[in-house]
């Protein structure tokens, strides 16, 4: 049997942040913030310098507090890491306030003197492996496809007695199992582009409805986290294809009709299943105050521009990845979201959850500047572009990816600056080391070549050289050890008759560095060290 297939490129737009996990963090040990941007590096590819190799010796054997210590570590480090960058990443400004705030402090401390460190991981989203740029994984596309298909299909009936579990019910939806999945016969590639931008937001956990107790609002109860996202309003910035293959001879099943669709039909149900979720979401975002105004009434504006090619199949809405919402991602009729009661209670089952989680600049903010997270537009990529989903994605506030560039390159040119400077200095030291070896080699042949009693001259003219540049312009008092060392080797010279060179030299040596290192009356030495004798 032959297989044949139809190949749609699409190109995408995000619209609203969106986050697919991927399972690897941004940590303190391998990226730094500064002045809202994130710089991503392999500290093992970092070269450090010997003070900076202590330092981090310094603090990884920090019994006491290591893991702090290497976080502020990095921290202070930070512009040669930032140099060093394989990717920069954009940051709310309530994230790298709170990195500020937090690198490298306790949490909190616990019993038995247990202290608890700011982790400050970030979640990253799907990204290649080489180059971090971000992309969305072609499965996470054909999921929320397969949702709005399945939805389409069920038509909002409840569960069957007969479906233990998702996989039941399906099977029952298709008439029967992989061979009348008409998704085995779709692939959607990966969605990525050379140039998609991410940014590091809060997400946030927010109530749907207004609860209070003793006269106060209740908020969200799940904890702020930061994730990387795609930033919403890059016109086109992802392409991905669409394959639809086809089996000659099988036809479209009368008990089954689901066993076959074109991209036109696929469209239809994905608008179907998503576009009315987003209205329901924008208008709970405005009945909450959660989004500004301006926001809501551009994405209103723009579905109303992007309804014609909606309803002719050449563009369809999806919702994917984290913080999608329950009710984006299970069927209607069948829906059952575990609502936790309070504590000692049993959970209840609704068909709406009671929270959402939206992205935020800073995790304290409950109004007015928050935005869902997961909305995608995709389009036919041959279909006639629409003027209004430029336009809007030209005003959609985003990071200025040139500038972010540009301080990366700032911070190269600042390391290279520096390691030039260290290089110059470190050529400088080089040199003076090697003309230090060269005299020192010198010295030793020459010392070689002695007499031993002109060595012993030698040695003890070298020790009060040293003794001088020691003392800074003191001198010894007299009697102390290179003093009588002076005059011992003196009475040697005479008792043991060195040849007549050997003595004056010696003399010599005396006359001259002798004064300098100890306190003596030179005249009342020569006399002491019998000077005439030895030059005799």
């Amino acid at each position: 049997m032959n297989r044949f297939s139809t190949t749609q490129p699409l190109r995408l737009t995000p619209l609203t942040p969106i986050h697919i996990g991927c399972g690897i963090d941004f940590e303190p040990t391998n990226y730094v913030i500064d002045d809202g941007v994130l710089y991503h590096f392999d500290p093992a590819q970092v070269a450090l310098t010997a003070p900076d190799r202590k330092a981090l010796i310094d603090a990884v054997n920090d019994r006491s507090d290591a893991v702090s210590k290497v976080q502020l570590y990095f921290h202070h480090a930070r512009q040669r890491y930032a140099a060093q960058a394989k990717q920069v990443v954009a940051v709310a400004a309530g994230v790298a306030e709170q990195y500020d705030k937090r690198i490298g402090q306790i949490a909190q401390n616990e019993g038995a003197g247990r202290k608890v460190i700011n982790q400050l991981e970030i979640e990253r989203t799907a990204h290649h492996p080489h180059s971090g740029i971000p992309y969305l994984p072609g499965s996470s596309l054909k999921g929320a496809m397969r949702t709005a298909w399945l939805d389409q299909v069920n038509q909002g009936r409840p569960r069957s007695p007969d479906d233990r579990n998702a996989n039941d019910m399906e099977k029952r939806l298709l008439g029967g199992g992989f061979h009348t999945d008409p998704f085995r016969l779709v692939d959607v590639s990966d969605a990525s582009g050379p140039d998609v931008i991410s940014k590091i937001y809060f997400s946030t956990n927010h109530k749907k409805r207004q609860v209070f107790k003793d006269g106060a609002e209740l908020q969200g109860k799940g904890p702020a986290t930061r994730r990387e996202s795609l930033v919403g309003g890059q016109y086109a910035a992802l392409g991905s294809e669409l394959r639809l293959d086809l089996l000659p001879g099988h036809g479209r099943s009368d008990k089954v009709p689901s066993q076959r669709f074109n991209l036109a039909e696929l469209a239809k149900a994905c608008n179907r299943y998503y576009i009315g979720r987003l209205h329901r979401l924008l208008a709970l975002m405005e009945q909450r105050g959660f989004a500004h105004p301006d926001w809501l009434t551009g994405m209103r504006r723009l579905m109303m521009a992007i309804e014609p090619a909606l309803e002719r199949g050449d563009a369809f809405l999806l919702r994917v990845g984290r913080h999608s919402g329950a009710e984006s991602v299970t069927l209607d009729g069948v829906r059952e979201i575990r609502i936790m009661q309070g504590k000692g209670m049993q959970p209840r089952f609704d068909n709406e959850s009671t929270t959402l989680w939206l992205a935020a600049e800073r995790e304290n903010i409950t109004r007015g500047a928050l935005l869902p997270f997961g909305w995608l537009l995709v389009e036919r990529a041959d279909a006639p572009e629409i003027p209004e989903v430029r336009a809007w994605c030209e005003r959609e506030p985003k990071p200025d990816i040139a500038a972010v560039h540009a301080r990366l390159a700032e911070a190269r040119a600042h390391a290279e600056h520096e390691a030039q400077q260290i290089a110059e200095a470190l050529a400088i030291r080089q040199a003076a080391e090697a003309e230090a070896a060269r005299v020192a080699a010198e010295v030793a042949a020459n010392r070689a070549a002695l007499t031993p009693h002109l060595r012993d001259v030698a040695e003890l003219a070298e020790a009060l050289r040293n003794r001088v540049t020691a003392l800074r312009g003191g001198k010894d008092k007299p009697n102390t050890d290179l003093h009588s060392k002076a005059r011992n080797l003196a009475k040697r010279a005479l008792l043991e008759s060195w040849p007549q060179v050997e003595r004056i030299a010696l003399a010599d040596m005396l006359e001259v560095d002798l004064p300098n290192a100890v306190q003596v009356d030179w005249k009342d030495e020569r006399k002491k060290l019998q000077y005439t004798q030895l030059k005799a």
